[in-house]
């Protein structure tokens, strides 16, 4: 092992500061420290410059089935412009199976099926439950792009003949659906998404909008790969108006909320994706620009989709 070779600039260092009285010694101490720190601080900014970038798709492997349990609520309070209460509960709670049929640069198609999802409907006066079920043998089709949004849904027909809300069923899984960046992303980067849904009351479509900032918080390493911890900041808006004899009646209503998705990057799906919004506003009956009676509402929502399986995914069967 040939000998270790020192830096000839050491010594002559050592040199200089054994030679240094007590005040000139401290002095250069100070200046060493802080030029460390100086260079430290510099090399930490230089990484910051080209942090590491990262592909968060909604990328699934062919012949995987994801097994989800879904729990959702919402919940309104107030009296409409008709003097009418509005108080509504909504309750689900239930299987959704992601069965990945195929997979492209561009798009997931995957079948979704549920053995049964259970709906409690409670209003003043009626008390509802039924439960929304799609076989494995004739399941909802969706592709979905990379991004998570869908863009294209087949057979939902016979799951939407069993809905018995006034809104449907598909506005609701897309809301309780995570969104991913269509570009690399850095740790503290974020992207947008916007959704929407339509909710027919008394004579109107109430248009519910979310405006979602998703932002990556950290990646870190976990058993089945790269994790990545997402937050998601929504802000809420309601609306919707219809023409009462001469005068005009509205739903205006903003709020706010949050979310959390834990997405595992190198299995291209997120294994929790918890979410959770409230609004307030106002029912407002107008005469031109003059507000007459008011009458306040309100709405929150929570749910979570979480993976509780992933196995194989069961063959397609043979179309007769």
């Amino acid at each position: 092992m040939p000998p270790r070779t020192k830096c000839p600039a050491v010594p002559i260092i050592i040199e200089m500061i054994r030679r240094l009285n007590v005040h000139n010694r401290a002095a250069f101490y100070l200046f060493l420290i802080f030029g460390l720190l100086f260079f430290s601080n510099a090399s930490a900014k230089s990484r910051n410059l080209n942090p590491e970038k990262y592909i968060l798709a909604f990328s699934p492997r062919t012949g995987q089935a994801l097994i989800y349990y879904l729990a959702s609520q919402m919940n309104s309070e107030g009296q409409s412009f008709l003097g009418i209460n509005i108080g509504l509960s909504a309750n689900t709670s239930g299987e959704i199976d992601f069965a990945v049929r195929s997979v492209s640069p561009e798009s997931v198609f995957v079948a979704l099926s549920s053995p049964g999802i259970l709906v409690f409907l409670k209003t003043l006066d009626a008390q509802n439950r039924f439960t929304l079920s799609a076989p494995e043998d004739h399941p909802v089709e969706v592709i979905f792009g990379k991004t998570g949004r869908i863009r294209e849904v087949r057979n939902i027909e016979a799951l939407e003949k069993q809905n018995l809300m006034n809104f449907s069923v598909l506005d609701v899984l897309q809301n309780c659906l995570p969104t991913f960046p269509d570009k690399q992303v850095s740790i503290n980067d974020s992207w947008q998404d916007h959704k929407r849904m339509l909710i027919p009351f008394q004579g109107m479509n109430l248009i519910l909008d979310l405006d979602i900032i998703f932002l990556l918080n950290d990646v870190l390493p976990s058993p089945e790969g790269r994790t990545a911890l997402i937050q998601a900041n929504y802000t809420v808006t309601l609306s919707g108006s219809r023409k009462i004899e001469e005068l005009m009646g509205s739903f205006e209503g903003k709020g706010s909320g949050s979310g959390n998705l834990i997405f595992l990057m190198d299995q291209g799906y997120f294994t929790r994706y918890g979410l959770n919004y409230s609004l307030n506003g106002s029912m407002i009956m107008r005469n031109a620009e003059k507000d007459l009676m008011k009458w306040p509402f309100s709405l929150t929502f929570n749910a979570d989709l979480i993976l509780m399986e992933k196995r194989k995914a069961q063959p397609r069967r043979a179309e007769r």
